[in-house]
């Protein structure tokens, strides 16, 4: 007899053993990708909220006359103050600063048609290295802004639906609008310093000017601390090595947020780790009671014959062959539920969970199934190699 046939045999004498490897083999696949796919959306969601917590850290001009912030760093100190925009490089050199970028303040215009609210902001921004707005616009995402287009807050409007507003004598397109924040960015709308520039030139065309800028300066730079390092460290550490500017924190209410989902994050792998080893110490349970129970007939083809090495081999082909047709029936079920009921689950728990792209589920698919029979082999080996060893004689005798 074929090792194969012998495989196959004994894969059908015991359908209740066979049936209990095989339903832990679809539980480690399934329980395997779906797991990763609600930690996957956990994971976007946990991140999309650490990225509207806007700045860690806004630089302002020092002498600025400081004011407290109750809500996220998404736009800068409203101050005539500048600084050189130079600035920005000494920031980015500072040690644990991720990521930084320029604002400059324009001009507050209190009764505007153009806003729901009692006063607008004209702000610029630089749209290329900007990481405070635009996870406001995930859903319509602004590479760079032409001269003459503008971003408005959620309370910015176009009274004539036309897209065109007036500002200062100079025309602006609104192209988009931000999500509400229930700040001050609501009530802003953001230019880019090519258009800042033209504004001020129309500006400068008046008798009394509405305001004024330096040439080349920002009145903000907002900055984002590397994920993990402490804020206030940053924050010192930029008063220390660049001179005349203030480095203001966010407040501690964010901070706590911050930590709190990075503390998150960092808990998605270990977690994974621990279901994984859960699952393997399952299946080893189940195929070592499997294993057990087959001590006479594997005692009997060692008495006919058989190596303990042949007898090891064929307890964890059995394994394998279970393994992938559970990791296949699992995958399966798995991608099934998530297609059929991602939307429930999302409003069951708060978490979106979605298929990826076809080459990353084929990925995942592939790692679920791998899972499932490393989990059964790993599992399957110590008893396995134990009752291959065992002596046929006294097993026959039990």
């Amino acid at each position: 007899m074929t090792l194969t046939r012998l495989v196959l045999r004994n894969l059908g004498g015991s359908l209740f053993r066979s049936g209990a490897i095989f339903l832990c083999a679809v539980l480690v696949a399934a329980l395997g990708l779906s797991a990763t796919l609600l930690v996957r959306g956990a994971d976007a969601a946990l991140r999309r909220n650490l990225s509207r917590l806007g700045a860690d850290i806004v630089i302002i001009p020092w002498g600025t006359m400081s004011q407290d912030f109750d809500s996220a760093h998404l736009v800068g100190m409203m101050t005539k103050r500048w600084m050189p925009r130079v600035y920005m490089e000494r920031i980015r050199a500072v040690q644990d600063v991720a990521a930084v970028t320029p604002q400059l303040y324009l001009s507050t215009i209190t009764g505007s048609p153009f806003c729901t609210l009692p006063e607008l902001h004209l702000v610029a921004y630089d749209p290329e290295t900007d990481f405070v707005l635009r996870p406001w616009l995930e859903h319509n995402p602004v590479g760079r802004l032409r001269l003459g287009e503008a971003v408005g807050g959620s309370a910015v409007l176009d009274p004539d639906g036309d897209g065109k507003i007036q500002l200062f004598g100079y025309p602006l397109r609104l192209i988009v609008n931000l999500e509400e924040t229930g700040g001050d960015v609501d009530q802003t709308i953001f230019v880019s310093f090519d258009t800042a520039q033209a504004i001020l030139e129309q500006v400068q065309k008046e008798p009394q000017p509405a305001f004024e800028i330096m040439p080349e300066s920002i009145s903000t730079a907002m900055v984002k601390a590397r994920l993990g390092s402490n804020i206030h460290d940053v924050a010192v550490r930029i008063l220390e090595q660049v001179t005349g500017v203030v480095p203001l924190e966010s407040a501690g209410l964010f901070q706590t947020q911050r930590t709190q989902i990075v503390g998150l994050l960092r808990t998605i792998l270990v977690l994974l780790g621990m279901t994984w080893l859960l699952s393997m110490l399952f299946v080893g349970l189940v195929f070592s009671l499997a294993a057990h129970e087959r001590r006479t007939q594997i005692a009997t083809l060692r008495a006919l014959g058989a190596t303990s090495d042949t007898v090891l081999k064929t307890l964890l082909l059995e394994g394998v062959a279970l393994a992938l047709a559970g990791g296949l029936a699992g995958t399966g079920l798995a991608v099934f539920a998530v297609g059929f009921f991602g939307e429930s689950i999302a409003r069951l728990t708060g978490i979106q969970i979605a298929l990826p792209p076809p080459l990353l589920l084929l990925a995942l698919a592939v790692a679920a199934l791998a899972l499932a029979v490393v989990s059964v082999v790993i599992g399957a080996w110590v008893p396995a190699r134990s009752i291959s060893r065992q002596e046929p004689a006294l097993a026959m005798r039990e």
